[in-house]
């Protein structure tokens, strides 16, 4: 709702600047009858006012129009929620994991757990979205599980390790982390998809520091000291 309202409010602020600026803008129109028509003119237009000069109120039309028409899209996506196919189901529940909306994606994360239970994907996420929600206990049992149905899934392990350096568990997040490192490069996904190679190796060098283990600690802050030399992490 607060979502709504915000955008809403925003969206008559434009749109009466844009009445003062001519008689009836193209997000007007746009406004009044959301089409696809209507929004790729007003999509080109304030593009083509932006082309060759800076437009900050054609940049900022730009985004409330991407940003009404994504709301728009999860809307028509929220009603058939029971209806779409776990591919889409999944891709749908990350939008909103991405978008921080926890609490939306999660019963759609659930869902797929329940209809497909072997699938390793909605179990990590899931993991991430209770993570990200402060839901350390609950994260930590979705990423188990997520290792349970799919051993070689390297960013959950990273994850898994994330969540017990916050839960004050740095023992078990190095035990994790390391588990995790053997199967860099071995799963069917991209290491680099799902979290970057400098990321997992600036939270080796700061679960070894809090473990104690300084040999390792030493040969790992020149390991990153040389992949980033200017990186804050390494102050």
């Amino acid at each position: 709702m607060k979502r709504t309202l915000i955008i809403a409010l925003a969206v008559l602020t434009l749109a009466a600047s844009g009445a003062a600026a001519q008689e009836k803008s193209l997000f007007s129109i746009y406004l009044a009858d959301r089409t696809t028509e209507n929004f790729i003119k007003a999509w080109e237009s304030y593009e083509a006012m932006r082309a060759d000069s800076v437009s900050d109120k054609a940049t900022v039309t730009l985004a409330y129009l991407a940003l009404i028409e994504l709301e728009k899209d999860l809307g028509m996506l929220e009603e058939r929620a029971g209806d779409l196919k776990p591919a889409i189901a999944f891709q749908y529940a990350n939008i909103l994991l991405e978008l921080e909306r926890y609490d939306e994606a999660i019963p759609l994360y659930e869902t797929l757990n329940e209809s497909s239970p072997k699938w390793s994907c909605p179990w990590r996420h899931k993991g991430e979205a209770l993570w990200k929600s402060g839901k350390l206990d609950q994260a930590e049992e979705a990423l188990k599980k997520a290792i349970e149905t799919r051993e070689t899934h390297y960013d959950a392990y990273v994850m898994l390790a994330e969540v017990y350096r916050d839960m004050g568990r740095c023992e078990d997040a190095l035990k994790t982390l390391e588990k995790g490192l053997e199967y860099h490069g071995q799963d069917i996904e991209d290491p680099e998809k799902e979290v970057s190679d400098l990321d997992s190796g600036f939270l080796y060098l700061d679960l070894l520091k809090k473990c104690g283990e300084k040999a390792k600690y030493e040969a790992q802050y020149e390991k990153m000291k040389k992949a980033a030399p200017d990186d804050e992490r390494l102050k």
